[in-house]
């Protein structure tokens, strides 16, 4: 796909995750704008964790290799290292070769902040299969490895995810 899709897609999750309104450039005003296909919540032990929500073109169904943005809205504060480490466990749960683990969780050390209850963490599949995150509005990571980005979003969205009630609410199953 396209750079400008890629720019597009940038924007339009900026656009969503930080509350901004604005148009579209006329070059993309064709382009569906992403909106919500599905949220849900995330708890362990009773403990609410996060809020999520998947975004889509126009809310078209979820594609693993379409473009997309998962937004968390932190119900609590965690450090930076922590999400880090954790995404790092998921991925090696459902199968990722431990040595690949081990970059994946230097490389989120550099993206992942810490966060306070109530910031907002967007990662976004890109349509060159790269990632990109943001923290509050704001760039934090790119990331242009695309089997990173799959096995990353697979925490979420893949059949094998530890929590399959969340991924059927994120990807709109029984609406």
């Amino acid at each position: 796909m396209s750079a400008k899709f890629n720019s597009f897609v940038l924007s339009a999750c900026l656009a969503l995750m930080t509350g901004l309104a604005h148009a579209l450039p006329p070059a993309l005003a064709q382009t569906p704008a992403l909106e919500a296909l599905g949220r849900g919540t995330m708890r362990w032990f009773g403990l609410k964790l996060y809020d999520a929500a998947l975004f889509t073109p126009a809310g078209a169904p979820w594609q693993a290799g379409a473009p997309y943005a998962l937004e968390l809205r932190y119900a609590r504060a965690f450090e930076g290292e922590a999400l880090a480490r954790s995404s790092g466990d998921e991925m090696a749960r459902q199968g990722v070769p431990p040595a690949d683990i081990e970059r994946y969780v230097e490389v989120l050390r550099g993206v992942f902040p810490d966060v306070a209850a109530g910031d907002v963490i967007v990662g976004a599949r890109l349509a060159d299969g790269g990632a990109s995150f943001w923290h509050n509005g704001r760039p934090v990571g790119r990331i242009a490895d695309a089997l990173f980005a799959r096995r990353f979003f697979d925490i979420w969205l893949a059949p094998t995810t530890r929590e399959p009630a969340l991924r059927r609410a994120l990807i709109g199953e029984g609406r």
